[in-house]
């Protein structure tokens, strides 16, 4: 416990250091704009995008912000149908599309793969040519199904006054369980999208994580606090499994982290009413 409170005093040190330079103000809107056109498909203007790219693992470190965003976007368009006097289910499913097109297709993308993959029985490089395969199988399908339905069931069993911050939270809570996926996962291949993100992802990138997590903190503290706790575990337990069958964590092993810290999270809300 010493030793963790150490390493957490350390990180908060350096954090504090990197927010007092200069250039943090710079750097982290960089890292903010490219997180948003990296999980997004949603527009930024020309004078917003990066003057430099930032590295991999410090845009993911932000991630948690840009997917609350979409979050909150996902939960204000339900509200608002519920407003206007559209039941419950249809409300959040239209709301499910409204935020898979918005960026969330993403990380369903790593999710089938996965699911193809994992179905398939294979392991080491056998796996990788399954999950790196186009094409979408049995399982893969049935793993979009469940999520999907899993997600709009749970959203609709939030009361319509939480479910703002249900998915806000939820969303922010997803994108930890990837950066809690790098941070243990390795990336023991030559190349590939997410070679920068995970095998760079240290504990200082995983202590800004939370702390940008932590942000959405007052809009529902009891359930944010079991949310974050389940992404955490959610990203440990998934990435140390596909260390030894995959041989590390690539990028649909962390867009498989996202979706499954959503539902769950989605889940704690259902449950706390």
């Amino acid at each position: 416990m010493n030793k963790l409170l150490d390493k957490i005093k350390e990180c908060a040190g350096r954090t504090y250091e990197e927010a007092s330079s200069k250039n943090f103000r710079t750097d982290f809107f960089d890292r903010l704009a490219a997180a948003w056109i990296f999980i997004t498909r949603i527009p930024l203007p020309a004078k917003w995008y990066p003057t430099r790219m930032p590295p991999g693992d410090k845009v993911l470190a932000v991630m948690p912000l840009t997917g609350a965003v979409l979050g909150f976007l996902t939960g204000m368009s339900v509200y608002l149908l519920r407003w206007l006097g559209l039941s419950s289910y249809p409300s959040v499913w239209l709301g499910a599309a409204l935020y898979s097109f918005c960026g969330w297709a993403l990380h369903l993308d790593g999710w089938g793969d996965l699911w193809d993959g994992v179905g398939s029985g294979k392991s080491g490089e056998e796996l990788l040519s399954v999950i790196k395969d186009s094409s979408l199988g049995a399982y893969g399908t049935i793993g979009l199904i469940l999520a999907l339905g899993l997600w709009t069931s749970l959203a609709a069993a939030v009361p319509v006054q939480k479910i703002v911050a249900a998915t806000t939270v939820a969303a922010a809570a997803a994108r930890f369980a990837a950066c809690s996926c790098a941070f243990f996962g390795r990336y023991p291949w030559d190349s590939g999208l997410a070679k920068g993100w995970v095998d760079k992802f240290d504990e200082n990138d995983l202590f800004f994580s939370f702390l940008c997590t932590l942000v959405f903190l007052p809009l529902a503290p009891i359930a944010w606090f079991f949310s974050v706790i389940i992404a955490f575990l959610t990203g440990f337990g998934l990435a140390r499994r596909m260390n030894s069958r995959l041989g590390g964590a690539n990028g649909d092993v962390l867009g498989a982290a996202a979706v499954a810290a959503e539902i769950f999270a989605l889940a704690v809300f259902a449950i706390c009413q």
